[in-house]
């Protein structure tokens, strides 16, 4: 007869008793809880998650070999979940919150479905499936008094609240984002505290994780750092310092959830957003928990995380993006990779990918993260790149957690995108920077002129030709390849995703000491040089685009401001020879085209900006993929909302180059090949093996394939095999490459 119930078995041999797991969970999650004033349901649902496991049949499959055990054979959360539902006292609020989480802290949140669904995986399914549950043979054996009742619901718990607000609600859209945010919160908080204990419990009781300093020591440590801007001598320098000082003032005086920061470029954006969150995440009492960077390029991530770390430390701030490797960080690279499944550190930098992805989810792995979201200070840096096609989801998503879950929330950016339009009027974004029209006119350091009329190629490359240093950013690849080659050999430079990363930054390399000594430097690039790239050209050309790139653009020009305003000029351009263009980027462009003719010489005012992003707001699609209409016909889609958040439609396939002309890297890369060929790969051999990869449209991969010049791994990856086909100047060759694809 099994006298205790187990809940894991160790590879070593050693047991962990099921009510040990129970209790251990309970704690974690009702602490996890307690940032977003939830810790009794978190905690009683921690205790309880796990109790479909005193089932006989599973208690006899825990205890099976190894190599004979059919993971996902039987099954215990929809027992445990059909327990909570019908065994225990709470009301129908908490029993269906309880049973959602419970029910997916395996598999995944499902779907509600239909009250007949028998099959499908939905969560009425699931129900139905355990309709004939005997619970008294199974769960006789263990005391369960202790689960009967649900905690009651008092004034300080969360779920109060949001009973409330559901009642108000008018449309089920609303219902569906309040209530699924709130469950998926409770459902992270449960989650992470069963992954923590069954982590401690294979490591032998010893936990890995931790090593980071407080939010208050990182603030005096950022403090210290900008004690040396206090004292500025030029006019510029000035600006920079009280913009700063206003940040760290208005981060003390915080009493707002919701909050803009626009300032100009060169106006020390990233150091000023930093102040603003350290000092309010530690003043008045606020308590914020961490600071999360939201950015949208890895080039950004990268340059703003170097910032940081120079401030707050080297083993203080967590990036997460696909390019990092902790096996390079030294001893704390065991820790930052922990940390990355959970962002239980002070500081992280991340993607809008990685952010409103886990927001959306369904699946516990990414969900683990979003207790911890809660209760932080959020600076979404370069807001204008949220992607338009899911602004409104996005931006209703932001709402709720100002609104529920204690975070501060910052939109930061040098183009300001009207965002306030998405918000109720109780809850409209706050300025932190008053005079922001002022430090744009103290801050301009480069003259925008628009070409009124199309210029062919061959003029194009005549005016580039003329002058020693410049950078022309063009829409398309083609368009790119086509004037690099006109150029004059000397000094000339291409730069598209036709070149991978690892090759990129070399030529970025090479650009920047061109620069930097006076040589002769022209550069052909599409849009991937507009963020988070430091070049600093007198000269910089732009192909007609949407206003937010063109001013992105022209901060390439004259960013160290070192010349004189007249001499640093952009000029925006159409090309004769290109008339056809896909209707996204044709509605940008001619709403640019009206800003302009509206404007005049101060199309790049804050003013023009701003009309720029109202006027786009209203024309484009900004939920283009229906969440808003799923959100208000079914009830409670989880699955299918994860489904539809992919922030980036990737429909490419990837191939890797193990080209780089240097004998030792090759050998590395084809070792790393084979080990991925044979599935031996580590993380880390991911990751570098994507440092070397051009990403390709299918019909471009199958002529690859078709003209024997790559190796197929599967059917989203390849190798490259012909070193021919791939130029140490312009990449993955044009007759190659997937022709007219728009880079924006």
């Amino acid at each position: 007869m099994i006298k205790e119930n187990l809940a894991h078995l160790s590879e070593d041999g050693r047991v962990q008793i099921l009510k040990d797991h129970l209790k251990n969970v309970g704690l974690l999650a009702g602490q996890f809880g307690a940032s977003f004033q939830e810790k009794q349901l978190c905690q009683f649902i921690g205790y309880t998650h796990d109790i479909g496991k005193i089932r006989r049949e599973f208690q006899e499959y825990i205890r099976k070999p190894k190599k004979l055990q059919v993971r996902g054979s039987v099954r215990h959360a929809s027992p445990g979940m059909e327990y909570i539902m019908e065994e225990t006292d709470g009301n129908e609020m908490q029993k269906c919150v309880a049973g959602f989480v419970i029910d997916g802290h395996h598999a995944g949140l499902p779907d509600y479905g239909h009250q007949s669904d028998l099959m499908g995986g939905t969560f009425c399914a699931h129900r139905n499936q355990m309709k004939d549950y005997d619970f008294s043979s199974d769960f006789s054996n263990m005391n369960l008094l202790h689960i009967k009742s649900f905690p009651n619901l008092v004034e300080n718990e969360l779920l109060a609240r949001i009973e409330k607000d559901l009642k108000k609600c008018s449309n089920m859209m609303d219902f569906n984002i309040i209530l699924m945010t709130y469950i998926r919160m409770i459902f992270s908080a449960l989650v992470d505290a069963d992954f923590l204990d069954t982590e401690t419990f294979m490591n032998n009781g010893i936990s890995r994780r931790g090593k980071f300093i407080p939010l208050k020591q990182a603030q005096q440590r950022l403090d210290n750092y900008i004690m040396k801007f206090q004292n500025p001598h030029s006019e510029l320098n000035k600006r920079r310092t009280a913009i700063l000082n206003a940040c760290v003032q208005a981060g003390d005086l915080a009493k707002y959830n919701l909050y803009e920061l626009t300032v100009p470029t060169g106006g020390g954006k990233t150091i000023s957003s930093l102040a603003f969150a350290l000092h309010d995440a530690v003043a008045r009492k606020r308590n914020r928990k961490r600071i999360i960077y939201v950015i949208p390029y890895t080039s950004i991530i990268e340059q703003t995380a170097r910032i940081f770390r120079t401030i707050i430390g080297d083993d203080q701030v967590l990036e997460h993006h696909h390019n990092v490797n902790w096996d390079d960080e030294g001893e704390y690279g065991e820790t930052k990779r922990l940390a990355s499944e959970n962002w239980d550190a002070p500081l992280i930098v991340t993607t809008n990918v990685q952010f409103f992805e886990s927001l959306f989810s369904n699946r516990p792995s990414k969900c683990r993260k979003l207790h911890n979201i809660a209760n932080s200070v959020i600076v979404f840096d370069e807001a204008q790149m949220i992607p338009l096609n899911y602004l409104v989801p996005c931006m209703r998503m932001i709402q709720e957690l100002v609104t529920y879950y204690n975070c501060t929330v910052v939109f930061c950016t040098a183009t300001q995108p009207a965002l306030g339009q998405f918000f109720p009027e109780t809850l409209k974004p706050q300025p932190i920077i008053s005079n922001y029209k002022e430090n744009y006119r103290c801050f301009k350091r480069v003259n925008i002129f628009y070409k009124q009329k199309p210029v062919s190629k061959e003029s194009l490359v005549r005016e580039l030709s003329e002058k020693n240093q410049t950078l022309c950013i063009v829409n398309r690849k083609n368009t790119a390849s086509d004037v690099f080659d006109l150029l004059p050999e000397e000094g000339r430079f291409y730069l598209t995703t036709n070149l991978y990363p690892a090759h990129r930054k070399r030529v970025l390399d090479k650009i920047q000491s061109c620069l930097k000594a006076g040589k002769i430097c022209r550069v052909v690039a599409t849009s991937l040089v507009e963020a988070g790239v430091d070049f600093d050209f007198p000269y910089v050309y732009r192909e007609m685009a949407g206003l937010d790139n063109i001013i992105q653009a022209a901060g390439r020009c004259n960013r160290e401001n070192k010349r004189k305003i007249a001499d640093s000029i952009t000029e925006v351009f159409t090309l004769a020879e290109i008339k056809n263009f896909p209707q996204y980027v044709r509605q940008r462009m001619q709403i640019t085209q009206q800003i302009i003719k509206k404007y005049k010489t101060n199309f790049d005012s804050p003013e023009a900006i701003q009309a720029y992003f109202r006027d786009l707001h209203h024309v484009a699609s900004t939920d283009a993929y229906g969440i808003g209409k799923i959100l208000e016909n079914e009830k409670m889609p989880f699955a299918t909302i994860a489904k539809k958040v992919h922030l980036i439609q990737d429909n490419t396939i990837s191939i890797i180059i193990p080209f780089t002309n240097d004998a030792e890297e090759e050998n590395e890369l084809n070792e790393l090949i084979e080990q991925l060929k044979l599935g031996f790969i580590t993380q880390a051999g991911r990751r570098k093996l994507s440092l070397y990869s051009v990403a390709v449209y299918p019909d471009v991969y199958h002529d690859l394939v078709e003209a024997g010049k790559i190796q197929s791994i599967d059917a989203q990856l390849g190798v490259l095999a012909d070193r021919l086909v791939y130029d140490f100047k312009k990449g993955l060759l044009r007759n190659f490459t997937e022709g007219d694809g728009i880079f924006f």
